[in-house]
């Protein structure tokens, strides 16, 4: 078995990309397993990647399989998917999924949003019966390793993440009613801002979906010191994570858009839930109230809940997924190295378990030989009552002899062949024995005194019998 990755990153792909190609993600496990496909798969899709793991026989068959699953899936045209996509096979998917888990492959280095995206991908492919328990293993060593990374650094201290950083940029663009923004360059700048953390004490706040990223918005806040947060849904559940997170259910979106300082969407279906009718509305009451602030929204969707010609609306600022990723800070370069470290040396325990596991079938093999080489000479002793010494020793001689006449014979062949060398190397690797005895040294010089030559007549040994 081997693992093979197929994936789309924020590294090599645009983000309306990535959101084209995750299209139908959920029913790629069932599509690339089975006969003929991978033995297991797990797909983890979040706002910034779309990867398939796959457990299976046939690496390049099976990557094959999943580059035509995904494009049917997605309806993307198989040439773009193949220009799209990039792959992994072996240690090195074992090593990337560690640095996704860990948050060093982030579009935020360091954020914990993703390993709880992780165990929650392993968890619908066991809903779906497509793990194995190679992924099993592998996904939940990555999530032990980023509990380690977490414990070990200081970048999960500084609450790094998707959310955190969009907060930081809206609480920074409100402060800033003149800068302009042109596609995702905001403050005249075109990369990182090194902006401070901020506070939404005595602000208002909608949050749109009552997802994980919903359940991460809103602890974001609190630790930003905001204490009025109104969830909204139309999937009916919104009392409901009201009551668990300890917000309050809104009532009409537009109504709550046109009180609220930020209104963060995270609702990923697909489906527009914040048009340019609902912004305008809310634009002209909060101008009836004498409210000059923008109204400021963070689209945390992939897959848009906010409707393109929002932002082009007047007295409105969208931050969405390209805004993020264009002014994330940069991480501590010793704490992304220590990281690393960490990540190093958890997985190379995984690969050294891994390879010291494909070696089961011969560890059963050479168990299973002995076992019934003993068992059988168990079955010459006497099936009752005590065994004398003398039949025990020669069962003893018995079993030593069977158990050395195999290699006793590849010996000889491979000294014949001119493989005594390479023979000797192998019996050290196998048993320990260093048999580099010098030439011409009689075997039976070599062994302790009373004991016979491998392969020779057993002779019986008398001894005093343990009854009369």
């Amino acid at each position: 078995m081997a693992l093979v990755l197929l994936a789309a990153d924020h590294h090599g792909a645009a983000l309306p990309d990535i959101e084209r190609l995750s299209v139908g993600a959920e029913t790629l496990p069932p599509a690339v397993t089975g006969p003929g496909g991978a033995d297991g798969a797990v797909v983890l899709a979040t706002c910034n990647r779309i990867e398939l793991y796959l457990d299976t026989p046939d690496p390049a068959a099976t990557l094959d399989l999943a580059r035509s699953a995904l494009a049917e899936a997605s309806g993307v045209d198989g040439a773009e998917v193949d220009h799209l996509t990039g792959s992994l096979v072996g240690d090195e998917v074992v090593q990337h999924l560690f640095e996704v888990a860990c948050g060093l492959d982030a579009m935020i280095v360091g954020e914990r949003e993703i390993v709880g995206q992780v165990r929650r991908s392993l968890e619908h492919a066991r809903a779906a019966g497509t793990t194995t328990p190679v992924l099993e293993d592998v996904v939940q060593r990555a999530s032990r390793a980023s509990r380690k990374v977490a414990v070990d650094t200081d970048l999960a201290a500084a609450g790094r993440s998707v959310v955190a950083v969009a907060l930081d940029l809206a609480a920074a663009r409100g402060a800033c009613q003149d800068c302009l923004r042109t596609e995702t360059n905001w403050f005249g700048l075109g990369g990182p801002l090194d902006l401070p953390r901020s506070s939404w004490a005595g602000k208002r706040v909608v949050v749109v979906g009552t997802g994980a990223y919903a359940g991460a918005t809103v602890a974001a806040l609190r630790r930003r010191e905001c204490r009025d947060i109104a969830v909204w849904s139309t999937s009916g559940r919104a009392a409901g994570f009201a009551a668990a997170e300890g917000v309050r259910a809104a009532g009409d979106l537009g109504e709550e858009i046109a009180a609220a300082d930020l209104v963060v969407t995270c609702r990923g279906t697909g489906t527009v839930v914040v048009d340019a009718d609902t912004v305008r509305a809310a634009v002209r009451a909060r101008r009836e109230r004498g409210v000059t602030d923008p109204v400021v929204i963070i689209d945390l969707a992939l897959r848009k809940d906010v409707a393109e010609d929002v932002a082009a609306e007047p007295g409105v600022v969208v931050i969405d997924l390209e805004t993020v990723q264009a002014h994330a800070p940069a991480a501590t370069d010793g704490q992304v190295q220590r990281a690393q470290e960490i990540v190093a040396e958890e997985v190379r325990a995984v690969v050294d378990r891994h390879a010291e596991r494909q070696m089961d079938q011969v560890v059963v093999a050479v168990r299973s030989r002995i076992g019934v080489a003993l068992e059988e000479e168990l079955a010459r002793l006497p099936m009752a009552g005590p065994i004398p010494a003398e039949d025990a020793a020669r069962a003893l001689r018995r079993l030593a002899s069977r158990l050395a006449h195999g290699p006793t014979v590849a010996a000889r062949a491979a000294g014949r062949q001119g493989r005594g060398g390479e023979f000797i190397h192998a019996l050290d690797m196998v048993t320990g024995i260093d048999a580099s005895a010098p030439a011409g040294v009689p075997v039976a010089a070599t062994l302790e005194p009373g004991a016979a030559a491998v392969g020779a007549d057993v002779p019986t040994r008398h001894t005093q019998k343990d009854h009369p």
